[in-house]
């Protein structure tokens, strides 16, 4: 598994872009909640607990690639204006959200919060 993290929440269409044209694998996007720079961890306690789930399963992917889009710290997420809330393809409700991407550039499917579970991401990965 290649990991591709999107530096600037308006680079995340570059990302994407570049990655599906390089890729000969299935790709993936996780958009989390980013890192408190003082602990290193996640805001989000769901966040914190899908983190090694989604790697595991997508690990198992053979030249998959997963993008991490960290969507900021809480009053950043919070905004309804948020990029990734907006995005055409995201729509981000909720983080964690893990997404599959078609080479077209479409969302193929998506699980949510709570739904990442081991169970959810074997299947997610077939």
């Amino acid at each position: 598994m290649k990991v591709q993290r999107v530096s600037e929440l308006t680079d995340f269409d570059a990302t994407l872009t570049s990655v599906l044209s390089s890729s000969s694998g299935r790709v993936f996007v996780v958009v989390f909640a980013s890192e408190d720079p003082a602990s290193g961890q996640s805001w989000c306690p769901d966040c914190v607990i899908s983190d090694p789930l989604i790697r595991k399963a997508i690990l198992k992917v053979p030249d998959s690639t997963l993008i991490e889009a960290p969507a900021g710290d809480r009053p950043t997420w919070r905004n309804p204006d948020h990029p990734y809330r907006k995005h055409e393809q995201l729509k981000s409700t909720n983080v964690p959200t893990l997404y599959e991407f078609g080479k077209d550039g479409k969302v193929i499917k998506t699980l949510v919060e709570r739904a990442i579970t081991e169970e959810s991401l074997s299947q997610f990965i077939l």
